[in-house]
């Protein structure tokens, strides 16, 4: 129609443009998401609700792989409500799955129940009888920020956490917020606090403890009866 129909050249200009799109799609796998003419726009929102529907129903691994494509795939995902607690779960489930594979033989691993902003996600005892308060923090997107609010809240139960450390696994970078909470943590508890990056999913938990643990106990600004943990 492109062609045949028109009598300007322009048809077969735009049926050459079509086509080396459908051609780019093919290639890359790229698939359509929707499009957008003036004030018109059309978006495949069935795709995107069918995609975390099998991500849901799918073992942990394949759900990280399908999410994470979809993300790349569908930005506004990230504003999804239903993407957002499945993206967290998954972190919870792959911090729980790192800190079991970091576990010494002597050691053990306790889990919070119910925990709220401040407590920590679960506590891994050594078997020197250290204990590090494990936190799972994530963002809706890359960045992230924490807010004043959020902050206070989370040092109010954080200073009671039963543990001798923090190791925050962060899967977003909260920019320099993080580092500020961590070190207003450090200076109300006393207690170190270590930083592990998840952005790129799966590095292990080993190389934070390690280091917390030969960073020692700091003791900055020391409350008798404080106690340390951090969560988001």
């Amino acid at each position: 129609m492109a062609m045949f129909v028109s009598d300007n050249g322009a048809g077969t200009a735009v049926a050459l443009v079509v086509g080396g799109i459908f051609v780019l799609m093919a290639i890359t796998g790229m698939p359509f998401l929707g499009g957008r003419l003036m004030d018109a726009e059309l978006m495949m929102g069935r795709r995107r609700a069918r995609l975390i529907k099998q991500a849901k129903a799918a073992p942990p691994l394949d759900a990280r792989v399908l999410l994470d494509d979809l993300i790349l795939t569908d930005p506004g995902v990230i504003e999804d409500p239903n993407a957002v607690a499945l993206d967290f779960a998954l972190l919870l489930d792959e911090v729980r799955h790192a800190a079991d594979e970091t576990l010494e033989p002597d050691g053990s691993l306790h889990h919070t129940s119910n925990p709220e902003i401040g407590d920590p996600l679960l506590v891994l005892e050594r078997s020197t009888g250290q204990r590090f308060g494990i936190y799972a923090m994530t963002a809706k997107s890359e960045s992230g920020r924490l807010s004043t609010a959020f902050a206070d809240q989370f040092m109010a139960r954080a200073t009671h956490a039963d543990c001798e450390a923090f190791l925050w696994v962060a899967a977003a970078s909260f920019k320099d917020d993080l580092g500020s909470l961590a070190a207003r943590t450090e200076r109300e508890t006393g207690k170190a606090v270590g930083i592990v990056d998840w952005s790129a999913r799966n590095v292990g938990l080993r190389g934070g403890i390690d280091d917390l643990v030969n960073r020692g106990r700091r003791v900055p600004d020391q409350r008798a009866g404080d106690g340390t943990g951090a969560q988001q």
